[in-house]
């Protein structure tokens, strides 16, 4: 890996998407140009079955990428492995905007409604609407609901929405 990368971003991305032994396969993975499910089995001593489900499921995430030939004396194809460790960021950052879109979703939410809850469960608050058409009472134990203040988890919900969006914009513009 060059520099530039992150190794630890990198290893917890991994580690996230194919546990420990995802780690073993893509440090081997790492080290080499491109080498084969069956030599990483070797340098792992794990199972080619499980090599291979790793393998997947980098590819499925775009960390690896693979080319095929077709062995002259067998007629099988020979699968060549290579990872790309950069891709790891990209990966980051489209979950993290996976997150920013919800929070900015219950932020919405949070600041455009006044909502009501029972005082006596630990349930969700409700809007307005919902409440006035309950009677302003609880559908569970008839207790009344009342109005809750919202304005620390909207500060909460604001001040991580622009963490999140300096944090991407961050790591995109290096």
């Amino acid at each position: 890996m060059t520099q530039s990368i992150n190794h630890d971003l990198f290893r917890l991305v991994v580690e996230e998407i194919a546990g420990k032994e995802g780690v073993d396969v893509a440090t081997v993975l790492v080290n080499a140009d491109e080498t084969t499910d069956e030599e990483i089995a070797t340098k792992t001593d794990l199972k080619l079955n499980v090599v291979r489900r790793i393998l997947y499921k980098l590819h499925d995430n775009h960390l690896a990428s693979y080319r095929r030939i077709r062995d002259t004396n067998t007629g099988w194809f020979l699968y060549y492995w290579r990872i790309d460790p950069k891709k790891a960021q990209a990966l980051v950052n489209h979950k993290k905007r996976l997150v920013l879109s919800l929070l900015e979703q219950r932020l919405e939410h949070e600041a455009n409604n006044d909502l009501y809850a029972c005082v006596n469960r630990d349930s969700s608050p409700v809007p307005f609407e919902e409440a006035m058409n309950l009677s302003f009472r609880c559908p569970a134990c008839n207790q009344q609901l009342e109005y809750v203040d919202n304005a620390r988890a909207i500060s909460f919900l604001r001040k991580r929405v622009e963490e999140l969006k300096a944090d991407l914009e961050a790591s995109t513009s290096t």
